[in-house]
């Protein structure tokens, strides 16, 4: 409930600043996280993915069961001259004037598990002879049959496998693709913070140095301080100026790319909000694997992979060596003139077709084919094994990188605090005349660095810490885990 009227209140701050661009928008960390996820253009592709993997899937299922279809001809109607066989082997030009139309209804239900078809269907025909003005019907009220490849590739047995699989990896990719939304999304956002507390230290460095050249001007013409101490002012200040610029650029480029991603773009007169809380979030390595094995895609494409390796190897084999099929047939037929006549003369009708196709000569290739495929397989498995070691070591990584950078932002903030102080003081000696320009420009520096640093510290955080929750998949902070539902069970 918390996180719907989190939700509610973002549409309508988003829906208030489309009509207000002129306005100041303020986007704390947390909003950014929750429109990248819900509302931007990258969440929508995502669940356009999302459903035409689940109409896939049901293509499928669909595949799986019984198929009842009807077949029909309306009519064949010629009429003319034609050559028609005699009984003698002469032919005779003769006039027809003749139509034919039918009718078969089937059932059919593939059998994955041997890969069979088996099938029941009624059929009907109709002939007329319009220059006799005769009719006749033929008619297979019941026919039931079989067709059965033998030791050939089983491609609904292989689906019956892969698919399931295939659709839960959908399902988890969709949910990756948000949270990869909301990391892209954040990795923005701080470049944003960083661009604008580059250009407010420009701003502020600027507006100083016009103070200081006022000041050494003063000195100047009083005769206290030499012109290569003022002209050094002066350039001091026109580098300011010209670091302003470049600041702002990268300041308004930065907001655009973010306010693009978010398709918040009509917003002209935006303020990202720092946050100024890290969250003391305990993140044990061996749960964010777990979590990452059980919710992250990436795990249930290695099995997919497998699987399809697997596949290969069995659809080789299907179309190397021996093979055959079987295709079977038993039912009831007649003819008749009229249509209440269809159940008289009933006759059974059976029909048994058994090829086989056995290579004899090939020279080798079967044996090439079948050792390539188990290669194939082979560095499939090792490809995937690497990817499953590589993927964890990640996940190891980042908790190390978040606990780490959580424990430095303590230590970066209080030397940032230093900083901040010794600069008020070398500020207040230079005033007095008590320092040096160059030593109250080294001061100004660190000042500056301190302060960068602090945020640079912050950006990591989150952005290594949206990194672990996106291939995680799991909300560390508020303990759940970030996976929709099933749209159908499997």
């Amino acid at each position: 409930m918390e996180r719907i009227i989190r939700y509610i209140g973002i549409l309508g701050m988003v829906f208030l600043a489309y009509f207000s661009s002129k306005a100041q928008v303020v986007l704390s960390l947390e909003e950014v996280v929750e429109i990248a996820r819900t509302e931007n253009l990258s969440a929508r592709k995502a669940y356009v993915t999302k459903k035409n993997a689940y109409w896939n899937w049901q293509i499928h299922q669909s595949n799986l069961k019984p198929q009842l279809r009807l077949d029909t001809q309306i009519t064949d109607f010629t009429k003319g001259v034609t050559p028609v066989n005699q009984e003698d082997g002469s032919i005779a030009i003769k006039t027809i004037n003749q139509n034919s139309s039918n009718a078969n209804l089937s059932l059919l239900q593939p059998l994955p598990f041997i890969g069979a078809e088996i099938f029941m269907s009624s059929y009907l025909y109709r002939f007329d002879n319009f220059s006799s003005k005769t009719h006749s019907y033929s008619s297979q009220p019941l026919e039931l049959g079989i067709h059965l490849p033998v030791f050939r590739f089983n491609q609904l047995k292989w689906d019956k496998r892969i698919e399931p699989v295939l659709y839960v990896e959908s399902q988890k990719e969709y949910d990756r693709n948000l949270e990869l939304s909301a990391y892209m999304a954040v990795d923005m956002f701080f470049q944003n913070l960083s661009d604008r507390h580059e250009w407010t230290m420009a701003n502020a460095n600027m507006e100083m140095n016009k103070e200081l050249f006022r000041i050494t001007e003063e000195r100047f013409n009083l005769g206290q301080i030499s012109k290569d101490e003022l002209l050094q002012v002066k350039l001091m200040l026109v580098n300011a100026k010209k670091s302003l610029k470049a600041a702002q650029v990268r300041m308004e480029n930065s907001a655009l790319q973010l306010l693009t991603h978010l398709s918040l773009s009509d917003i002209e007169n935006f303020q990202p909000q720092t946050p100024s809380i890290i969250p003391d979030v305990e993140i044990i390595t061996e749960e964010a694997i777990e979590y990452a094995l059980e919710y992250n895609p990436e795990s249930i494409a290695f099995k997919r992979r497998l699987l399809e390796a697997d596949q290969e190897v069995a659809r080789v084999k299907g179309a190397t060596g021996v093979n055959g099929s079987v295709f079977a047939t038993v039912g009831y037929g007649s003819n008749f003139d009229e249509l209440p006549q269809w159940s008289q003369d009933i006759n059974q009708h059976a029909a048994v077709q058994i090829g086989l196709a056995i290579p004899i000569i090939d020279w080798g290739r079967t044996y090439a084919a079948r050792k390539q495929a188990s290669i194939k397989k082979e560095l499939e498995e090792t490809s995937v094994l690497q990817e499953q070691i590589d993927f964890e070591n990640e996940i190891v990584s980042l908790v190390n990188v978040v606990d780490m950078l959580k424990e430095n932002i303590e230590v970066v903030e209080e030397a940032e605090s230093i900083a901040q102080e010794r600069y008020e003081i070398a500020y207040k000696r230079y005033m007095a005349g008590d320092l040096s320009v160059l030593e109250l420009s080294m001061a100004q520096k660190e000042k500056d660095y301190a302060s960068r640093d602090l945020l640079s510290a912050k950006g990591s955080f989150w952005v290594n810490y949206h990194r672990l929750r996106m291939i995680t998949l799991y909300d560390f902070v508020n303990q759940e885990a970030l996976v929709s539902q099933l749209e159908t069970e499997i």
